[in-house]
């Protein structure tokens, strides 16, 4: 089961609609003298910001590669303010009363809640060193005798047309430049390189013929799969190149993590009462 989450977007200084492109702002300064609560940013008509906001979103910026500064942090201060100022009016205009509305902030409240739960579960279950080594080893001694193929494919929309430049290319055409030319796949941008694979990799309809093929060789005819007609070539092949341990870890990770979250939707599922 894939589940898949939709994460609210922090507050970008860089790509913010809400401030003007001189990197002044519309925030007025507040009054000399003005001492706020601890802990609170800015208020605004009375309603507290807290500082911790404002954190959140210079963390959030410098995850990105911006360097924490204290131009990042007023660009963002100024932000924060001035979308409280907007929700207010907004408010102040019933907006949040409509039906799209209520709908749409029903399902952001939902998608906070379940990225918290899904969250919470991964901390209380943190997967272990101990764990990650375990599943590389396994991993790597079931591919220790696996070869890996590098591949570059084009692919039509018809049949026609496959046949078609399968001709050209069994006449010596270059399949970097019908790759570019002619190919509906994304590939098309590298001329038609997919990269090194393993046959698991790929739809079986493609790796089936592709093990059976040489270094250099095309596919005698046009392969179909749901994506359209695939013209594949094998350029080169080589034993399976493991990657380390610190190289995997991450994927690993992410896989157990991926898992335990199916598991424990699958669990309170089996627990729901659903209509």
């Amino acid at each position: 089961m894939n589940l898949a989450l939709f994460k609210f977007s922090a507050v970008s200084a860089v790509c913010s609609v809400l401030l003007l492109a001189s990197g002044q702002s519309f925030a007025q300064p507040k009054p000399v003298g003005t001492i706020l609560p601890t802990g609170v940013m800015a208020t605004v008509n009375g309603v507290q910001i807290p500082s911790s906001l404002l954190e959140q979103n210079v963390n959030a910026n410098v995850a990105q590669g911006q360097r924490d500064t204290p131009e990042l942090r007023q660009l963002l201060k100024d932000e924060l303010i001035n979308r409280e100022i907007l929700a207010q009016e907004s408010a102040k205009l019933g907006l949040d009363k409509t039906a799209e509305a209520k709908t749409q902030l029903a399902q952001m409240r939902q998608t906070l809640m379940v990225e918290l739960l899904l969250n919470d579960l991964i901390k209380k279950n943190p997967i272990t060193d101990v764990q990650i080594k375990a599943e590389y080893d396994q991993r790597m001694q079931a591919l220790k005798n696996e070869q890996e193929y590098k591949v570059a494919l084009i692919v039509t929309s018809t049949e026609d047309e496959a046949k078609a430049l399968l001709a050209q290319l069994k006449k010596g055409e270059s399949f970097e430049k019908i790759a570019t030319e002619k190919s509906i796949d994304p590939s098309k941008a590298r001329g038609g390189q997919v990269g090194w694979v393993l046959p698991a990799q790929i739809l079986p309809a493609i790796s089936n013929v592709m093990v059976n093929l040489n270094k250099g060789a095309l596919a005698v005819a046009p392969i179909r799969t749901q994506a359209g007609w695939n013209i594949i070539k094998v350029e080169d092949k080589r034993a399976y190149q493991a990657p380390s341990l610190n190289e995997a870890k991450n994927d690993i990770r992410q896989a157990f993590q991926q898992q335990q979250r199916a598991e424990f939707v699958k669990r309170l599922r089996d627990g729901a009462k659903v209509q």
